[in-house]
């Protein structure tokens, strides 16, 4: 693929153990990144009709995404213009969305319609006072939002990814939530980052993974301009662990993902089972992680039923204790670095996705 880092086999070094649960430079992570950068909020499949609406903590902003009547997809901050109130909570369906403080009352494209009084006060112009928006666009059905609004278009950052996603998920657009797995980390999201991109430890705690899903041997991942991409032929029928089909034809042969630096992946299982998977960070040492699984089907059918339960019990329930520890480690005072190794033919059982994810890091918060 295009812009693939190169890393020359070596030993390197880690990051210093405070980068992990110094608190101030966790601010200016949410600042400088988290704010920064598309995040993943959903499908367009949860907001099927107009009125449709969620609200979430977007790094720190609250912000309501929202099919509007006429229905298109649009993203608000959630805080009237009036005052600063909070208009939503949760999700629901609604024709207006009217703040609980005075009564402004807006329409679902964000405009000002109604304001108490309003007739009274001379100059006041209800054009002057919209929601503010928030930068969204949909990649495939999925649902990305983005704090500034300056930021360059999701399409253009993932444009080395997007025709090999084509490939394998050209359904993508049309599938359906069918199930979550999730979990609060007591980790730093870095930590939480390197973890899933590394695979030298695969073989060491993921044995159903690497003995029933992909190849150890073969397994491959590379950095890129967007993030961080895996790839992995499917084991052969004698060794799966799930009853997927491999077929090269219906492009289901492969475990790929795609990670987007720096806080959501979209993976595809073979079978061509997509998941996504988005982090949240919570506070220094706190991470939310979800798994969400979309489906051509909302009721998994029984192959898909199986890699879901089998995801949730093995890869996913695995990585929880192994990055708590990890976190405890670097918060002890009995490390400061160590280490990263890199062999030359940049194979599974080497570190260079974590110098890949350093490098992405750095000049994130340059």
């Amino acid at each position: 693929m295009k812009d693939e880092m190169q890393f020359d086999g070596g030993v390197y070094e880690t990051l210093p153990a405070s980068s992990y649960w110094d608190d101030a430079l966790f601010r200016s992570e949410r600042a400088k990144i988290f704010r920064r950068s598309w995040q993943l909020f959903g499908h367009v499949n949860d907001l099927p009709n107009p009125g449709d609406y969620r609200v979430e903590d977007i790094s720190g902003s609250s912000v309501i995404v929202m099919r509007g009547q006429d229905g298109e997809i649009r993203a608000f901050h959630n805080v009237c213009a009036h005052r600063g109130h909070e208009l939503l909570q949760g999700e629901g369906c609604t024709k207006k969305l009217t703040c609980p403080y005075h009564a402004w009352t807006y329409d679902t494209t964000g405009k000002l319609r109604a304001a108490p009084n309003s007739g009274n006060f001379p100059g006041f112009d209800k054009d002057k006072y919209p929601l503010k928006q928030v930068r969204l666009e949909i990649f495939m059905g999925l649902i990305l939002v983005n704090l500034d609004s300056e930021a360059r278009p999701f399409a253009e950052i993932a444009a080395a990814a997007i025709p090999e996603i084509q490939e394998y998920a050209p359904n993508l657009g049309n599938y359906h939530h069918a199930a979550r797995t999730e979990r609060q980390a007591n980790a730093n999201w870095k930590v939480v980052a390197e973890n899933f991109n590394e695979c030298y430890h695969c073989a060491v705690v993921h044995k159903t993974l690497t003995t029933g899903v992909v190849d150890p041997d073969a397994y491959r991942t590379r950095g890129h301009s967007y993030g961080i991409r895996h790839v992995s032929p499917a084991r052969p029928d004698e060794r799966k662990s799930y009853s997927y089909v491999a077929d090269p034809t219906a492009k289901t042969d492969k475990f790929l993902t795609w990670w987007f630096f720096p806080l959501f992946a979209l993976q595809i299982y073979p079978g061509g089972i997509v998941n996504t998977y988005r982090w949240k960070p919570v506070s220094v040492n706190q991470t939310k992680i979800e798994v969400d699984w979309w489906l051509p089907e909302a009721t998994p059918n029984v192959v898909e039923a199986e890699i879901i339960h089998q995801h949730r019990t093995t890869t996913f329930a695995e990585d929880g204790p192994i990055v708590d520890s990890v976190q405890r480690g670097l918060e002890s005072g009995g490390f400061d670095t160590g280490p990263l190794l890199v062999d030359a033919g940049c194979t599974s059982q080497s570190e260079h996705p974590i110098m890949a994810f350093l490098s992405q890091y750095r000049d994130a918060m340059a």
